[in-house]
C-alpha cells in the first residue's frame, strides 16, 4: 500500500501516521467523477460475522504494511498469535523498489512511507513460513480469482479471509511501472489489503488496518474494488 495514496476522505489530508484521529467521512469516486459516501456502518444487519475478531491497526510502525497487518489479524484468529511487525521484519522477503515483482516479494519495506507492498503469493509465502516455524499444521492458501461471494462460505466456515482491493473502495488506477527481469510490471493505486470478516446481501464487514477497526462497506462498491485487484485472497486453514 503506497502511503501517499492509503487516504481518500472528503476535506481530509494525509493522516498522521500515529493516530487514525481526525478522519472526515470515507468518500469514493463513481464514474461519473461524482463522491459517493462509504457508510460505516451497516446496511443491514449481517447474515454472518465473526465473532470476537480483534481488528489491528498498522500504524504507527508499518505505515505501507497493510499486508502483514491483515495477515497477522488473520493468523491470531485462526489460533496461532502473531505480531505484525515480527512477520514483517522477520518473515516477509522485501526488495528495492523499481527492481522487485511484487507477486513475489514485497516492494519496499512496510516500515518505510515510500514503499508500495506486495500481492497474494507473497502473503501466502510469508504465512507458510510463519506457520512452519510455530509448527502448526495450518496452511496459508492462495484463492486469486475466486468470486467476491464465494468467499462467505469461508466466513460461514469462520475462517477470515485476507482481501485485496482499494483504499476506502476508491477508484484505482495502474500508475507507476517497473521493468524486472525483462518484465513489465504496473503498480495499481491505491491499492489495499484487509480481512474479510462479515457479510449481508447488500454489505461487507472488514478489519481495515488503515483503521484498526471492523467497518463495512457496500457490497457492490467493495465488490468493484475487489475485482480492479484481480480478486486476490488469501484463507488460512
Amino acid at each position: 500500500m503506497q502511503s501517499y495514496t492509503r487516504i481518500v476522505n472528503k476535506n481530509s489530508t494525509q493522516q498522521d501516521s500515529t493516530s487514525s484521529a481526525g478522519y472526515s467521512s470515507p468518500v469514493v469516486i463513481s464514474s461519473d467523477n461524482s463522491e459517493i459516501p462509504v457508510s460505516t456502518k451497516p446496511v443491514s444487519s449481517p447474515t454472518k460475522i465473526l465473532q470476537n475478531f480483534v481488528a489491528v491497526s498498522q500504524y504507527p510502525e508499518l505505515p505501507t504494511g497493510c499486508e502483514m497487518t491483515s495477515l497477522a489479524m488473520a493468523l491470531t484468529y485462526s489460533g496461532v498469535l502473531a505480531d505484525k511487525c515480527d512477520i514483517a521484519d522477520n518473515y516477509l522477503e522485501k526488495g528495492d523498489v523499481g527492481s522487485t515483482n511484487f507477486y513475489k516479494a514485497f516492494v519496499g519495506n512496510p516500515r518505510d512511507e515510500s514503499s508500495y507492498g506486495c500481492y497474494a503469493p507473497v502473503v501466502v509465502n510469508t504465512a507458510n513460513s510463519y506457520l512452519t516455524t510455530k509448527h502448526s499444521a495450518l496452511r496459508a492458501y492462495d484463492l486469486t480469482g475466486t468470486e467476491l461471494e464465494t468467499l462467505f462460505t469461508y466466513i460461514n466456515s469462520n475462517k477470515p479471509v485476507v482481501v485485496w482491493g482499494t483504499q476506502n473502495c476508491a477508484q484505482g488506477h495502474y500508475s507507476v511501472t517497473w521493468n524486472v527481469d525483462g518484465q513489465d510490471l504496473t503498480w495499481f493505486t491505491p491499492e489495499h489489503c484487509m480481512v474479510l470478516v462479515g457479510y449481508s446481501e447488500d454489505a461487507v464487514w472488514v478489519a481495515d488496518p488503515i483503521y484498526g477497526d471492523v467497518r463495512s462497506y457496500d457490497l457492490s462498491i467493495f465488490k468493484s474494488a475487489y475485482n480492479s485487484l484481480q480478486k486476490q485472497a488469501v484463507v488460512i486453514k
